[in-house]
């Protein structure tokens, strides 16, 4: 035998071994994509125009607001979950029944 026609011999299988690792690193990158079943989710951040977003109603009680979404729901905004602080005027807060994100007055 040639020594051209052993060098593809070998050669042939890493190309094909090549290719079929290449096709599942797309597969597995391919995750989360629209039909997958997978469900991508992403944090809502703030806008860089808080005026965006509405505000909530005052209550009598300091520690309480009602949310500006349908059902419009009573919100205890005595500690922030994340800082373990009360919400201050101007926080960001979401209502915990439908995610959406208001603003404190």
């Amino acid at each position: 035998m040639t020594p051209l026609l052993i060098s593809l011999r070998q050669s042939l299988p890493a190309f094909l071994a090549a290719i079929s690792l290449c096709s599942i690193c797309s597969c597995t990158l391919d995750q989360g994509a629209a039909g997958s079943g997978v469900k991508k989710s992403t944090a809502p951040s703030p806008s860089s125009n808080p005026g965006s977003y509405k505000k909530a109603y005052r209550t009598e009680n300091p520690n309480h607001v009602i949310s500006p979404f349908p059902p419009h729901n009573l919100i205890d905004i005595s500690k922030n979950p994340k800082t373990g602080e009360p919400f201050k005027k101007g926080d960001f807060a979401k209502d915990p029944s439908n995610g959406q994100i208001f603003r404190i007055p």
